[in-house]
Formats: structure tokens, C-alpha cells, sequence
């Protein structure tokens, strides 16, 4: 262990003498330096006083890593006129934990976090609950559903960043790519090739969208639907889960009905993301999510935070757009927050009571409010979680009836309710977001079913613990449910007698914890910080010392008032237990 020693005089014999007018001028600028001090401890700046060279560590190579240490000034016999010297700080080893720190948590190569933010380390679970419709045929003569969750099939969620480049103003171009990965032990006795009955979502989308354009028309297009999804009885299908999730649910487009061809020539034209062109025959396959497993999203251009740390991550443009056009209006377009797997470190005495993530699956930022502290795996962590503002209807929530810009519903207007969301206007279908059994929703979404939907915080809420220090994520969960309008139409068979209310298709859960190996990263960075934050402190006192000190000569050589010849001001302000004689490696 390296030592640096300090000398102390011992002779505290002074000389009386008369008051100076410089001695106050020299005060006034050792107050004007511990108030220099204070601003640049609050700004978050490591003050160099005067840089020491590094302590070579005995037995090693090269230079030690030093913490952040005060060195104490010497101090001799000096007549009182003399001002007591500004303490100096050992500040290479402060500056560079302080670089250090905040160059960790930056969105740059030479950051410690970089390699795993391009590449997450470890998958989220990706899990998957599907609403089994138990009572099919009651529903087809008009009585309440009756539903059965089904789940988790859990599929690992590898994420990787493609970098495309980087730009003007701090930022970062990146595409994201996802792979999905079936988990047979996490999904316990469930199996891909299991056998559910769900509502035809794509069947009431093109059933909806007709009666909103061309009410007239709805007959004539069921008639080619009918030939475009096999064994339409009613709206309801039996369906394998893989097909339902990745590999796609055939939809014909061979058959004699003039309505069929514009149906497929439509599709072509749009290309919807959940629709795939079969290679093998005439037709699509329609499924939920292969989209996200054989494309790239984005691209995403997020600021990196080397300039402005409290910017990191913020996401400025997607796919080339600043505010997302889907809802004609500045402020519901407008992209807020960071993609949800980086956040800016949080500060204390301005820590943000709402934290945003840029979700472009529904064109739209969400939030979760904060909640407070809370201590998770021995790491102090700020609690947030999605509150009933965020989906509120637009009584309760005003500045949410720019999302209003669609009926979804006979019954209601684009967000009367509270608790959902009209994705129309983003994916170009009528579907509705919510969270999962309606959780935080309007009683009426609830009330539609007879059995099957029952909300619970503990299994239904969006969450996240923060790390304050790092910004990084400890542990977070996103949950979304996808909800089609079941509707009664009089003049098609299959739908002529079902009740009208939201119906769920599935809920999707997202989530992760940083793994044992990861949170000893964490921890370290908290230590190097940690090292900063206590020089700055020491820094300080030291300084108030000094003043003190210098005080106390004034008050001598006017003879104001008496004082001890002998007391330590730098172990009183310290404490016994700090040794200033010694620099620890």
C-alpha cells in the first residue's frame, strides 16, 4: 500500500499582531473559492486544484488506481498574516473516474456499456397468453363470452442494433433486429402445435373497415371472404399457436368472386406487416408477429449523450420522421423518450415524475409515472409503472384526445373509454391496445364477458426499477393486449346474432432482469462514482476548513474573541476516523 506523508509544525506559538486589510482581502478570496467549489460540486465537475502525479503501487508494473483522496497542505509555523495555502486535491485519478463514469453509461464505442447496448446480453422473455374462447356456439346465439387465458408460451427475445451511422447534434442511426426463439422448458406443458379457439381477428378487421367505407358493400365482401378464409362459419377460428404467432394462418386468394381479386389486389398494394406472400400457392399468410422476426424496425435516430448526458437515449426521428403523422396532430405525434432499453442517468433533487418510451408498434410514446425508491438486489433503484392517466379517456385525460381520431366501436368514439387504445390510425387496421384483462380499463370492457377477464395489478401492470446512477434498467415488464370489435351485423350470417363489444385475440408480456454478472457492473460503476462524489465532499470540507482557519487568524490578530492554540479543525470537520496523512492505492 502506497503512502503519501504530509508534515504538521508543532509549534503553535503565534505572534500578536495588528490588524492587516490585506488578510481580509485574502479571505474574500478563499470564501470566493469555496463558493467556486460548491457550483461545481452541484454541476457535477471534479475541481483540480493542483494535479499529482500517480502513486506507483509497490509491486505492480504500472500506476495504482488512486480514489479520490484530499491531500492535506502543510502546515508550519507561519506567522497568522500569511493565509493557510488551499487545500490540494489529488485530481488526476478524480477527473479520470469522473470521464470515466460518465463515459460508461454514453451511447459510444469507447463506453463500458456500448457492446451491450448494440447487443443486449442476455434474451427478454418474450411470453405470449392467448384468450381460448370455451363457449362458441352460446356466443354465436347472443350470450356473453366465456374465455380460458392459455399461457405463457415463452419465446426468447434476442436484441441486436444494426449501427447505420452517426449524425449531426450527438445522435446515432440504428436499425433493430429481433429473433424469437420458442422456449419448451419455460413454457412448461405448453407446445406450439396446442390447438386454441380465438376470435378471426383479420376476419372482423375486413368486415369492420368494409362497413366504415361502404356500408353497402359489406354483403358483396363477405361473400369473397368466405372464399378467402377456409371454413368461415362464424367468427371464431381454431387455430395451431405457432401459426397463430409466426407461421402464418393460409388466406386464399384462388377462387371465381370479382370482390376476391380486389381484396388480394388491395393487400398486395398495402402490404400489411402481418400478411406474407405464399411462395407456394395464391394467397397470404396472416400471423401476429413473424413480421418482427424476419424485418428490421427503424430506422431509429437516438441521441448519444457525450455532450449532454441527460439527453442519452432520447429518440429524435423514426424512419426518418420527427413527429409520427398517424395522428394529425403536433403533440400526439410528437416522439418522446428513449427506446426503452437506455435511460439518461436520473438526478437527485430532479428526478422526472414521468418516464417516456417511444413504442413505434402503436406510433406513440407511453409513460409510467413514479412511484418512489425502492431497493432491488441490494441496488437502490426509482420505481415506475404505467398509471390510468396514460390510456385515460379524454375526460379524464385531456391531452389525450388528439388519439381520438377514429370511431373503433358503434358505440363509441376513438377513446371514450377509459383503458384503450384505437391503433386504426397507426396500423391501418381497427384494432385496439389495452392492457391485459382490461386492467386499468372502463368496468364496461369488463362487464361484456360472462367469464374470463380478471384484471390484476400484481399480473397486468407495466413496470420498471431504474438505476439512478447508470440509468440502466434493473428490472422491467411491458405488457399489451390486442383486442378486435366483435360486432353484430345483421346482414352477414355469421355475425348476425353475437353480441357487439371489445373482444381479446392475446396479451404480450416483455421483460427482463439484469443477470448476476451484470448487477457486479453496475455496482462497480456505483463505486467508481461513488469515489467521485466523496473527493467532491472532502474537497469541500477542506475548504470550509480553510476558511475557518483563516477566520480564526482575523479573529486573533484583532483580539476579537479567544480560541483554542491546539484544536485539529481538520478532525473535528472528518471525524477521528479519517487519517489525512495517508493516500490509500
Amino acid at each position: 500500500m502506497s503512502k503519501s506523508s504530509t508534515g504538521r509544525g508543532k509549534n503553535n506559538k503565534t505572534r500578536e499582531r495588528s490588524p492587516n486589510p490585506g488578510l481580509y482581502q485574502q479571505l474574500q478570496a478563499i470564501v470566493s473559492r469555496l463558493n467556486a467549489l460548491e457550483d461545481n460540486s452541484r454541476s457535477g465537475i471534479a475541481t483540480v486544484v493542483e494535479r499529482q502525479p500517480a502513486v506507483e503501487s509497490s509491486g505492480s508494473a504500472g500506476s495504482a488506481v488512486v480514489p479520490c483522496v484530499v491531500l492535506a497542505s502543510e502546515q508550519s509555523t507561519t506567522p497568522p498574516l500569511v493565509p493557510t495555502p488551499v487545500p490540494r486535491v489529488s485530481a488526476d485519478d478524480c477527473v479520470a473516474a469522473e470521464v470515466a463514469g460518465k463515459i460508461n453509461v454514453q451511447i459510444s464505442n469507447t463506453s463500458k456499456m456500448y457492446d451491450k447496448w448494440v447487443k443486449l446480453p442476455m434474451p427478454l422473455d418474450f411470453k405470449i397468453y392467448v384468450f381460448n374462447v370455451t363457449n362458441r356456439d352460446a356466443i354465436n346465439q347472443g350470450e356473453k363470452p366465456n374465455l380460458k387465458e392459455i399461457g405463457p408460451y415463452v419465446y426468447k427475445q434476442y436484441r441486436e442494433k444494426i449501427i447505420l451511422g452517426y449524425g449531426d447534434n450527438d445522435t446515432i442511426k440504428y436499425n433493430l433486429k429481433k429473433t424469437f426463439v420458442f422456449d419448451p422448458v419455460a413454457s412448461g406443458d405448453l407446445r406450439e402445435d396446442d390447438e386454441l379457439t380465438v376470435i378471426n381477428f383479420s376476419y372482423m378487421a375486413a368486415i369492420i373497415s368494409v362497413q366504415e367505407m361502404m356500408p353497402a358493400a359489406v354483403g358483396m365482401i363477405n361473400r369473397a371472404l368466405e372464399q378467402f378464409f377456409t371454413n368461415l362459419t362464424d367468427p371464431f377460428q381454431t387455430v395451431k399457436v405457432k401459426d397463430l404467432f409466426f407461421d402464418g394462418l393460409f388466406l386464399n386468394c384462388e377462387g371465381d368472386n370479382t370482390a376476391l381479386g380486389l381484396i388480394c389486389g388491395k393487400i398486395r398494394a398495402e402490404k400489411p406487416p402481418t400478411m406474407r406472400i405464399s411462395k407456394s400457392a395464391n394467397g397470404f399468410y396472416f400471423s401476429m408477429f413473424s413480421h418482427m422476426n424476419r424485418t428490421v424496425s427503424g430506422p431509429y435516430e437516438m441521441v448519444r449523450g457525450t455532450e449532454n448526458l441527460s439527453d442519452l437515449g432520447h429518440v429524435i426521428s423514426y424512419q426518418g420522421k420527427r413527429i409520427m403523422s398517424a395522428w394529425d396532430d403536433q403533440y400526439c405525434g410528437q416522439l418522446n423518450g428513449t427506446d426503452s432499453t437506455i435511460f439518461p442517468p436520473l438526478e437527485d433533487g430532479n428526478i422526472p415524475e414521468k418516464l417516456y418510451t417511444f413504442e413505434p408498434d402503436i406510433c406513440r410514446s407511453l409513460f409510467a409515472s413514479l412511484v418512489g425508491k425502492d431497493t432491488l438486489f441490494n441496488i437502490s433503484t426509482y420505481y415506475y409503472e404505467i398509471s390510468d392517466m396514460t390510456l385515460g379517456s379524454k375526460s379524464a385525460n385531456p391531452d389525450n384526445k388528439c388519439f381520438c381520431k377514429r370511431n373503433w366501436s358503434v358505440k363509441h368514439d376513438g377513446c371514450l373509454l377509459m383503458g384503450v387504445l384505437n391503433l386504426a390510425p397507426c396500423q391501418g387496421a381497427p384494432a385496439i391496445a389495452s392492457l391485459p384483462h382490461f386492467y386499468l380499463g372502463s368496468d364496461e370492457l369488463a362487464d361484456f364477458f360472462g367469464d374470463g377477464i380478471k384484471p390484476d395489478k400484481e399480473k397486468h401492470n407495466t413496470y420498471v426499477h431504474l438505476d439512478p446512477i447508470t440509468g440502466v434498467v434493473i428490472k422491467g415488464v411491458k405488457r399489451l393486449q390486442f383486442n378486435i370489435e366483435l360486432r353484430n351485423v345483421p346482414s352477414v350470417p355469421q355475425l348476425k346474432e353475437v353480441p357487439s363489444g371489445l373482444f381479446p385475440l392475446l396479451w404480450i408480456e416483455e421483460g427482463a432482469e439484469i443477470p448476476e454478472w451484470l448487477r457486479k457492473e453496475i455496482m462497480d460503476s456505483h463505486t467508481m462514482l461513488w469515489y467521485v462524489d466523496a473527493a467532491r465532499w472532502l474537497v469541500l470540507a477542506v475548504a470550509v476548513v480553510a476558511v475557518l482557519v483563516s477566520a480564526t487568524l482575523v479573529a486573533r490578530s484583532a483580539a476579537l474573541i479567544p480560541w483554542p492554540r491546539n484544536s485539529n479543525s481538520i478532525s473535528f470537520i472528518l471525524g477521528n476516523s479519517v487519517n489525512t496523512s495517508k493516500v490509500h492505492s
